[in-house]
């Protein structure tokens, strides 16, 4: 859609602030700006007359070939791997500047800019179009799976999520399980007394795993009151097999598209059984489901995912069951080491964590839970997982989008279409944007009584889930989860690092964690 007028740098700026006052992350009022003003061209007096497309600076020479450029900067080429991408990205930021253009299946651009950033979500329209997701994406479709909202485009896509929204995005979605999943976190906390340093990783799996079972199937799963089962066992080896390469599968020649490669054949048995495991608990939960809806014995206050998804009659039982093991697989790994990154933070800074016991103990006691009348008091432990995610940005960079429309972004013209990549996490570790860069430092997410944040960190900068209407669904749970785990923790331990204790240093396999996983030691407090 055009509109025939251009947005002045003022009203640009007064209109994104407005937006703020009610909440960035808002995705229906993001969903109504993005529909009507801003789905214009951006522009002012800075960009009234933008530098070519061509001229954005990247590597040049073998780097520049379309389509395969970017392979050369990867492995046997240099010491560089998929795992390693955002380190290929600072060292080429580092050489060319905040904007780049790197020849990957195309032209794609990738920024660190704040205002870029802002213009690309302003400017994503009113069905925003992502890159595919490669390997998974070829597997759907040969499988004849239900396509879920990551692969979704257009009308299609906006349908399936109307009509989950009020399940999984609003606020409050996630409160109505925070009971049943506090006891996970409870049992978390059991175990962590009696479990080896090098076993604690795998714990925290066990314990994303039987989480997100809250949600999805209504049940636990009994894996943290028991020992897990080979069958667990081998789900969660499956879920990071899954996910090592979805991110392999992102770069470099598709080959995979036209026949099935030795990679591809890897992950469709990591997919097929993943995917197996969830359909075996969901069958079980939706045949009690839907005996529940046929006897009358349903109580719409219950919280209850399955069955609210089943009343609703719009949703086939197909797509009730991909969405329900999408959020499953994708709740499982990327909750875990997001809570393990959380764990080594709060290990290295003792302080932190004392101020953080401190505002545990004042609003859930010395044995109380979390609850969602006290969890939303809690500012500290907000900013803690906040401070978490900037230092280790969960996504090697951000989201990626292909506008419908030109854009200008550091006085570059971008034609519509491109690939451009928000490099946020670049955004959060530069000096110019973030004070001591390198500390983890809770503090500044806080704010004043004025409502300011102590820290003036772009707005745009922290978007670990997106935000718009193309945010990530399962955002309210994965935080959730976290805050009841190191509330928890942190309420009957006093968290450290044994042995010696090397700089952290995160790799990708599509979600962020420690190359070298943590020893932790738990000690009980007295």
């Amino acid at each position: 859609m055009k509109i025939d007028f251009l947005l002045s740098s003022t009203a640009m700026m007064n209109s994104f602030k407005l937006l703020r006052q009610y909440g960035q992350h808002n995705s229906m009022l993001l969903h109504k700006y993005n529909s009507t003003v801003a789905a214009a061209q951006l522009s002012d007096i800075k960009t009234s007359n933008p530098k070519p497309f061509k001229d954005i600076p990247g590597p040049t020479g073998i780097y520049n070939i379309p389509k395969i450029g970017a392979m050369f900067l990867f492995k046997p080429f240099s010491n560089y791997n998929q795992e390693r991408f955002h380190e290929v990205l600072d060292n080429v930021c580092d050489k060319y500047g905040p904007i780049i253009k790197l020849s990957l299946m195309k032209s794609a651009v990738f920024t660190s800019d704040p205002n870029d950033i802002e213009i690309v979500y302003k400017n994503e329209g009113k069905y925003p179009i992502r890159p595919g997701l490669g390997l998974f994406e070829v597997y759907i479709e040969r499988t004849k799976r239900p396509k879920n909202l990551g692969i979704l485009h257009g009308e299609k896509w906006a349908e399936l999520r109307h009509q989950i929204q009020k399940k999984l995005v609003r606020p409050k979605s996630a409160l109505h399980y925070i009971e049943r999943q506090s006891e996970v976190a409870t049992d978390l906390v059991h175990k962590l007394q009696n479990t080896h340093p090098d076993q604690v990783r795998e714990l925290l799996f066990l314990y994303a795993t039987e989480s997100i079972s809250v949600v999805c199937f209504d049940r636990r799963l009994g894996i943290l009151s028991g020992v897990a089962t080979e069958e667990v066992k081998n789900y969660l080896d499956n879920v990071k097999t899954f996910f090592v390469y979805v991110n392999k599968g992102r770069l470099g020649l598709p080959l995979y598209k036209y026949f099935e490669t030795p990679m591809y054949k890897k992950f469709k048995k990591a997919a097929d059984e993943s995917y197996g495991f969830g359909r075996m608990q969901i069958e079980e939960a939706l045949n009690k489901c839907l005996q529940m809806k046929k006897n009358g014995t349903w109580n719409p206050e219950e919280p209850n995912f399955l069955m609210s998804l089943l009343a609703a009659e719009t949703l086939t039982i197909d797509q009730i069951t991909g969405l329900v093991i999408d959020l499953l697989i994708a709740g499982t790994d990327s909750t875990a080491k997001n809570l393990e990154n959380f764990l080594d933070c709060l290990a290295r800074y003792p302080e932190v964590q004392e101020t953080l016991y401190q505002e545990i103990i004042e609003h859930m006691g010395q044995n109380g839970d979390l609850t969602a009348d006290n969890l939303p008091k809690m500012k500290y432990l907000v900013a803690c997982l906040k401070e978490s995610f900037r230092l280790h940005y969960p996504i090697s960079f951000g989201t990626v989008r292909a506008l419908p429309v030109d854009v200008v972004l550091s006085g570059y013209h971008v034609p519509k279409g491109t690939l451009i990549g928000l490099n946020n996490r670049r955004l959060l570790l530069d000096p110019k944007y973030v004070k001591d860069p390198t500390f983890y430092r809770p503090e500044r997410w806080l704010r004043d009584e004025k409502g300011e944040r102590v820290d003036p960190i772009p707005t745009v900068g922290l978007t670990p889930f997106g935000i718009g209407v193309r945010n990530c669904v399962g955002r309210r749970f994965a935080e959730q989860e976290i805050y009841l785990a190191i509330a928890k923790i942190v309420q009957n331990f006093k968290v450290s690092l044994t042995g010696e204790v090397p700089p952290p240093k995160i790799i990708y396999q599509t979600f962020g964690f420690l190359q070298q996983k943590s020893m932790f030691n738990f000690e009980k407090r007295k």
